[in-house]
């Protein structure tokens, strides 16, 4: 699963960086009497303290502070998943270890390689508690985000739902997603074509014809909740839009009160209800 853009922002990675080196501070500043991080460690830090702690906490806070930049600024694709980020921010801490391991070794003039192993693990240890707090809280955010996101969705369905009941009609495609919202008043007829609904319509005095990726039995309920008539098995039509009925030798035929519409044909399974439902109209 990839992580979100909230990841990415530029504003809570600067917070982070500047609260890391402060907690760590504060941190040894507090427990130092009782800590030996490195062996040395207290013959070292009773000798410069006020200089080592500042060195380490700059340190570690440029590190970061260029992982965070090269995360956030450079344009690459935001495509990390939460394993590849998780790797992302070890491989950080074990950089800042490395360089402050580095410095120590100066400062306390000790091999490199002999203070390392110590110096990799106490700094793990030191860095582990706000790491987690700034991933909870990253995940906490994120998850408040989605319900925001899921609060405005369902928002914008109670729109809908009153645009409908303000006669508003919504058609949906084979897989139930909207792609059309018209009013009632302004849809003309609805015929069956192959996999597609054509559906014509007045917009404005033009009219419009859209193709629905659907069967009139898939949309067949909506079609009847707002008057919508079926007068053929290829036909919807709007009953408000009907001008005439007549009956002919060639069959029965719905004249349309549409300037440039032809004709709509009523078959007989549905001439009868169509007679009725127009008389009563």
């Amino acid at each position: 699963m990839r992580i979100s853009e909230l990841y990415y922002k530029l504003k809570p990675n600067l917070v982070f960086c500047i609260a890391l080196p402060v907690y760590v501070i504060l941190f040894v500043t507090i427990f130092s009497p009782s800590l030996k991080f490195y062996d040395g460690w207290n013959e070292g830090w009773n000798t410069d303290a006020s200089l080592c702690l500042p060195i380490m906490a700059a340190i570690e806070l440029l590190t970061v502070l260029l992982s965070r930049l090269f995360l956030c600024l450079l344009p690459f694709p935001h495509t990390l998943n939460r394993t590849e980020y998780f790797f992302w921010l070890v491989l950080e801490i074990l950089i800042s270890s490395l360089f402050v391991d580095l410095f120590l070794s100066i400062f306390l003039h000790r091999p490199y390689f002999d203070l390392l192993p110590s110096a990799m693990l106490s700094y793990l240890c030191l860095n582990i508690i706000p790491y987690v707090i700034f991933w909870m809280s990253m995940l906490l955010k994120e998850q408040y985000m989605q319900m925001a996101e899921v609060e405005k969705e369902l928002m914008e369905l109670r729109k809908g739902a009153e645009r409908n009941e303000a006669g508003m009609i919504r058609f949906n495609d084979e897989k139930g997603n909207t792609k059309l919202v018209v009013s009632a008043d302004r849809v003309i007829s609805l015929e069956s074509a192959g996999n597609y609904v054509n559906i014509l319509y007045d917009n404005d005095g033009k009219l419009v014809r859209y193709s629905l990726r659907n069967t009139l039995k898939g949309i067949e309920k909506v079609c009847n909740s707002n008057g919508l008539i079926r007068c053929h098995r290829s036909y919807f039509v709007n009953l408000n839009k009907i001008k005439v009925i007549r009956r002919t030798s060639e069959g029965v035929y719905a004249e349309m009160d549409v300037h440039n519409v032809g004709d709509i044909p009523v078959s007989k399974t549905y001439a009868s209800d169509l007679l009725r439902l127009f008389s009563e109209s």
